[in-house]
């Protein structure tokens, strides 16, 4: 097991990237769960146009801003972030839905 480092702790950029590696690993289990989520969304939704709900994309965002600054990372930067992942999920949902359908 690999011990983490706080950014103050890190002294090469060895040391940096390995950190980096460690945390981008994380972020893709996280992706991997939440996508598993939006998988089982797409089998219980009916229709390919409930896959775009732009009430809950603005809710979502918001909180994702919030949240940004509560964690002092740019909240634009998540906003973009979060907007992709949105957008892919929504064309993913569509496909699965559709593809049900026919």
């Amino acid at each position: 097991m690999t011990t983490s480092k706080s950014p103050d702790a890190c002294e090469t950029k060895d040391d940096v990237r390995a950190e980096i590696d460690r945390v981008d690993q994380a972020l893709l289990a996280l992706f991997a769960e939440r996508h598993q989520y939006v998988t089982r969304m797409a089998q219980i939704k009916t229709d390919p146009h409930e896959a775009h709900d732009p009430v809950r994309i603005e809710a979502v965002i918001a909180r994702v801003r919030d949240r940004s600054l509560a964690l002092d990372l740019d909240e634009d930067q998540a906003e973009l972030v979060w907007r992709t992942l949105i957008d892919w999920n929504i064309n993913y949902e569509k496909g699965i839905i559709a593809a049900r359908r026919r």
